[in-house]
This record gives structure tokens, sequence and C-alpha cells, in this order.
């Protein structure tokens, strides 16, 4: 299975087109597609033909990485609480009857 998505390409001769054609050319073809999301690759090939590739990324695909950044941002808020507690408890049990805390200064009277 192809996990790329879809692809268009569309094949340009560089005696008749300019560059500033095939970049308004690019515009033209993302509007063509506004609620896709869409990748453009413009390049010359050794025979001197323009190549404008348009990727469209895959829904599925959109939808699992936004998945996945929404699950790595709740275990990184879960280890921070975890850390949170985890340092509140050792404080807690280190401490002792009647122990000052340190500062480290001295301080006269």
């Amino acid at each position: 299975m192809n996990n790329q998505g879809k692809c268009i390409e569309y094949f340009f001769d560089s005696k008749t087109f300019t560059k500033e054609q095939l970049l308004k050319s690019i515009e033209e073809a993302k509007q063509e597609f506004p609620n896709k999301k869409v990748e453009s690759n413009l390049f010359l090939n050794q025979w001197g033909v323009y190549i404008l590739k348009i990727n469209f990324t895959d829904k599925i695909e959109y939808v699992g990485n936004f998945k996945e950044k929404r699950r790595n941002k709740k275990v990184l808020l879960l280890t921070e609480k975890n850390r949170k507690v985890s340092e509140k408890r050792t404080s807690l049990l280190n401490r002792r009857y009647g122990q000052y805390k340190k500062t480290g200064e001295y301080r006269p009277i």
C-alpha cells in the first residue's frame, strides 16, 4: 500500500515557460484544492523540462500525526506532574522532626 498519498505531476517546456509563470501556475493549482493540504515541488530535469509535482497528504496520515502530537503532549504533561509529585514526596520523606531548613547563610544578630 502506498503511504505517500495522491500526487499530480505537470510537465512544462523550459523554452516556452519561465519560472515566474510556473510559480503562478503553482498558486493556481493550490487554489483548485482549497480543502487539502498541498506540498509542491518544482524542478528542472536533465532534458530541460520543468516538473511541477503536487503531493496531497493523506487524510489518515494527517489525522494520525495530529493524534500523535496530542498523545505526546499528554505524556509530557503527565510526566511533569509525576516528577513534581515525586520531588515533593522525597522532600517530605527526608525531613526529620525538629530539623530546621538549611539555608547555608550566616547572619549575625
